[in-house]
C-alpha cells in the first residue's frame, strides 16, 4: 500500500506540569523528579545510534569508482533509485528526506542529492512519485530484473530509458524480491542484474548493488540471489548496500513480523525518519533500508566524489 508522500504524522509538543514553589510541594516535586530519572535512563541507553553490522567489502571499490565518475557527464549530485515495491513505498526514503537527528554529514549528502526535492531534479523524488501502474519514474511494485529491463511493468520506461532520460551519477539498485517469488533461477537473477550493472557503468553512472532482504519461504533461493550480488560486485568493484546483512545482524531469527512485516515481504514501517538509532533500526525495517543506504552514499561522497580528481 502506498502512502503520502509527507510524513504521516507529527509529534505533538511535550506537556509539562507546573507545581508552586514552596515547603509543601519539595517532596512531590523530589519524588516526581526522581521517577522521571528512573524512566529516562532506559531510554538513554536505547538513543544509541546506529552503526553498520552488515558484510563489508573485501576489496578497493571506491578507487575504480573515482575513475569510472571522472568520465561521468550528467549532473553531479543526480542519484536514482531502481527497484520494486520496496523502493516505490514512500517510507523507504523517509530517512533520506526529512531524518530525525541526521549527522551533519549525512545532511550535506542529502542536499547533494536534493532528497527532499519535488521535481525531476530529485532521483528521490523520482522513485517515489505516484504515476499510474503501481509505480513511480524510477520503481514499480512487482517488478522483476527482466522486467525492468525491457520496461512496460505498469507502464515503466525500459532501463535503457531511464539512463537517458536522467543521467545519473549514482544508481542504487534494489531488486530481486520478485524474481524469487516467481521462483526466478539464480543464474537467470545473475545474468540480468549484470546486464543492469553493465548498462549503468556504461553510462559512467556508479552502480550501488542492494542485497535482497529476507523474503518468507525463499531463504535459500535469497541467499543465493545474494551471494550472486556479492560475486558481482567483486568482479566490478561496485559498493554494496548489504541491507539483507543489516536485517540478519539485528534479528538473526526473527526478522519476519518485525524487520519485516507480516506479509512476509516487505520491511516494516513505523519511525520511518528516525532517529536512526539501534533500538529503532532494530524494529522499523524501512528505516533500516534508508540508513543503510545513506550511509553508503556517505561513504561515496567521502571517497569517491570529493576524490575524483
Amino acid at each position: 500500500m502506498k502512502t503520502s508522500f509527507l510524513p504521516s504524522a507529527v509529534q505533538p509538543p511535550g506537556s509539562g506540569v507546573f507545581f508552586k514553589s514552596g515547603p509543601s510541594c519539595a517532596r512531590p516535586v523530589l519524588r516526581l523528579l526522581t521517577a522521571a530519572v528512573c524512566f529516562l535512563a532506559p531510554t538513554f541507553a536505547s538513543a544509541e545510534p546506529g552503526t553498520p553490522k552488515g558484510q563489508k567489502e573485501t576489496y578497493d571499490w571506491a578507487g575504480p569508482m573515482r575513475v569510472l565518475t571522472r568520465e561521468f557527464k550528467g549532473d553531479a549530485g543526480k542519484v536514482l533509485r531502481l527497484g520494486d515495491s520496496i523502493t516505490y513505498a514512500n517510507p523507504g526514503s523517509a530517512f533520506l528526506r526529512y531524518g530525525k537527528d541526521r549527522t551533519p554529514e549525512q545532511l550535506a549528502v542529502c542536499r547533494w542529492m536534493k532528497a527532499d526535492g519535488r521535481d525531476k531534479s530529485s532521483g528521490v523524488w523520482l522513485s517515489i512519485n505516484d504515476q499510474p501502474g503501481g509505480r513511480s519514474h524510477t520503481a514499480a511494485s512487482g517488478v522483476t530484473t527482466a522486467q525492468f529491463l525491457a520496461g512496460g511493468k505498469g507502464g515503466l520506461p525500459k532501463l535503457d530509458d531511464l539512463i537517458r532520460d536522467h543521467n545519473p551519477q549514482i544508481a542504487c539498485v534494489l531488486l530481486g524480491t520478485n524474481d524469487a517469488n516467481a521462483r526466478q533461477t539464480p543464474d537467470a537473477f545473475a545474468k540480468n542484474l549484470a546486464t543492469i550493472v553493465a548498462k549503468l557503468r556504461a553510462n559512467k553512472t556508479i552502480p550501488v548493488l542492494t542485497t535482497v532482504p529476507p523474503l518468507r519461504g525463499k531463504t535459500d533461493l535469497v541467499r543465493q540471489y545474494n551471494e550472486a550480488i556479492w560475486k558481482l560486485a567483486a568482479e566490478h568493484k561496485l559498493p554494496v548496500v548489504d541491507y539483507h546483512g543489516e536485517i540478519l545482524a539485528r534479528r538473526p531469527s526473527d526478522w519476519d513480523g518485525t524487520l519485516i512485516s507480516r506479509d512476509g515481504v516487505h520491511p516494516s514501517a513505523g519511525e520511518n525518519a528516525g532517529p536512526a538509532t539501534e533500538a529503532n533500526l532494530s524494529q522499523n525495517g524501512y528505516l533500516l533500508f534508508g540508513w543503510a543506504t545513506l550511509s553508503k552514499l556517505v561513504e561515496i561522497e567521502r571517497e569517491v566524489i570529493d576524490r575524483k580528481d
